[in-house]
């Protein structure tokens, strides 16, 4: 019974790991991500300067 406790533990352990981990990642690109971004390599295409205070 303590050896199952133990596997259990370390998987869980593991687990919250992993998904500590990609929540970190998926933080970093949300908060990194910027409209010119978005312009330049999802809409192939540049708004004019003086569009880009109006956002």
């Amino acid at each position: 019974m303590v050896e199952a406790a133990a596997y259990l533990t370390v998987w869980l352990i593991g687990l919250f790991g992993i998904v500590i981990l990609v929540c970190a990642y998926m933080a970093k690109v949300v908060i990194d991500d910027t409209m010119d971004y978005d312009e330049r390599y999802i809409w192939m295409r540049k708004l004019p300067s003086e569009a880009s205070g109006k956002r």
